[in-house]
């Protein structure tokens, strides 16, 4: 469920951006999404009684806060060029 709800802000993200869509970019979009808002399950370890919807809620609000981070990070470790 969680990698879901990070593949549609993936998504989502993109089609609101100015940069031209290629395959690449959309999956490499939803797959970095994805992982993050997955790895925001681990907030069940320091809140176990959270319930569902507080966890959809943290997931999106990290998959979309971390997307951006992630893509300058990787952008700065294979050297790409990053945005301005």
């Amino acid at each position: 469920m969680f990698a879901a709800v990070g593949a549609f802000i993936g998504l989502g993200q993109l089609l609101a951006s100015q940069e031209r869509i290629t395959a690449r970019i959309i999956v490499g979009r939803c797959i970095s999404t994805a992982g993050i808002a997955t790895a925001a399950g681990s907030v069940l370890v320091f809140v176990p009684s959270l319930s569902p919807v507080g966890q959809i809620g943290i997931a999106a609000a990290l998959a979309s806060l971390g997307t951006s981070g992630l893509e300058r990070l990787f952008q700065r470790i294979v050297g790409g060029r990053s945005e301005p």
